[in-house]
């Protein structure tokens, strides 16, 4: 064999097929992204909240608790202390007999509708505190004082009555004549309307018989328990005239 055949054994010629011969690659790795850097504010609210957020919001709902407890106590107190100065009245029936004395006693809720015969007694009573006329100026004071305790506010009977007074001052009639009053009959004629009738004897001062009239009055009755403590003490059933009209018979 020949040098330049064995060196052709060595050398690829054009007829031989040329080797493929892997071109190196090259590998890229791909990180991970640097995780961004902690803000230490944001950790040190998220620690506050992690450890202090309940005693606060368990401290914010106490407080609403305690407002809410001192708004019902306050408006209790406040309840109370109207209630407390509130004048309460339990108004009393006092039951009398003809000749106008006491004979029986209760609480107007407990007891039974008032007796014909009491509106009868009132009503006399208020027939002779109106029309007598005494030098006894106490007395007549007392008896001007019930007289207006039956008469009802704002009524027609109060206008006629102060209509009556202002002619007829007691006080200044009382310094000529003295009138005594018998009543004679009282009959109810409805459920509210009473009829009466009485005897005026007028005498002056000396005591001389001046005159002697027979009058009748017609008188419109309300009953309403009294919710003053003064009328109480002076008209303790509540009858009240809320009309009337008188006339002397003839």
């Amino acid at each position: 064999m020949s040098f330049k055949q064995l060196v052709g054994n060595f050398m690829p010629g054009r007829d031989q097929p040329r080797s493929l011969v892997a071109e190196p690659t090259s590998t890229v790795t791909v990180g991970k992204r640097p995780a961004a850097e902690t803000n230490p504010y944001v950790e040190a609210r998220r620690e506050w909240n992690e450890r202090y957020g309940d005693y606060i919001k368990q401290a914010h709902n106490w407080r609403l608790c305690a407002l809410v407890s001192s708004l019902v106590a306050l408006t209790a107190v406040v309840g109370l202390a109207y209630v407390g100065g509130q004048s309460k009245i339990v108004p009393y029936v006092v039951q009398v007999d003809k000749f106008g004395s006491a004979v029986a006693v209760g609480s107007a809720d407990k007891v039974a509708p008032t007796d014909e015969k009491v509106v009868k007694a009132y009503l006399a009573r208020f027939i002779t505190d109106w029309r007598t006329v005494t030098t006894d100026h106490v007395t007549a004071k007392s008896a001007i004082e019930r007289v207006y305790a039956m008469m009802a506010s704002g009524s027609p009977a109060l206008t006629k009555m102060n209509e009556y007074f202002k002619a007829n001052n007691p006080f200044l009639v009382a310094e000529k004549i003295m009138v005594s009053v018998e009543v004679t009959s009282v009959l109810p004629i409805s459920d509210h309307t009473w009829q009466l009738e009485w005897i005026e004897v007028t005498r002056d001062l000396r005591g001389e018989l001046k005159s002697n009239v027979r009058m009748r009055a017609s008188i419109l009755v309300d009953k309403t328990p009294p919710e003053d403590e003064r009328l109480f003490l002076i008209n303790p059933l509540g009858v009240y005239a809320t009309d009337l009209n008188w006339v002397q018979s003839l």
